[in-house]
């Protein structure tokens, strides 16, 4: 493993594809999820946002017809490195504005692939705290 490289994700992350759509400066552009914690998500996407931009996107979840809403900011970016015939350029977002409900779905969402590929994610300690804290809010506001 490079020395330089450290794990900064607070959320466990799996594989989920989710369609999206997303409103950037240049407009609205739709695409997927390739994997997606509580706390961001890696999406491709036809016309990609900038580095540094903030976005907002909605995320449908197609087994319960729902959709979240949030703002994420562009944190890396494939767009020039990829080949843009071949593939559609790879984004990767922190989410900045998510509802404490939409985190708590997709927490439940990642904790249920993580245990049906019986995958155990990196700092269980962390991420169970989080999802406390989440769950601790919902039953507060009584969602």
């Amino acid at each position: 493993m490079d020395p330089q490289f450290v794990e900064r994700r607070r959320y466990p992350r799996a594989k989920i594809e989710w369609p999206v759509t997303v409103k950037t400066s240049r407009g609205t552009t739709s695409g997927y999820t390739l994997n997606l914690s509580a706390g961001g998500a890696t999406v491709r996407l036809q016309d990609p946002p900038l580095v540094h931009e903030t976005i907002e996107m909605i995320i449908r979840i197609p087994k319960i017809d729902r959709q979240l809403a949030v703002k994420a900011e562009v944190v890396w970016s494939t767009e020039d490195i990829v080949d843009k015939e071949l593939t559609l350029p790879i984004i990767g977002l922190n989410f900045t504005e998510i509802s404490d409900q939409d985190r708590w779905l997709i927490s439940t969402a990642v904790a249920k692939v993580l245990r049906s590929d019986n995958l155990v994610p990196t700092r269980v300690v962390s991420a169970r705290r989080a999802l406390e804290k989440v769950l601790k809010k919902c039953i507060e506001m009584d969602l």
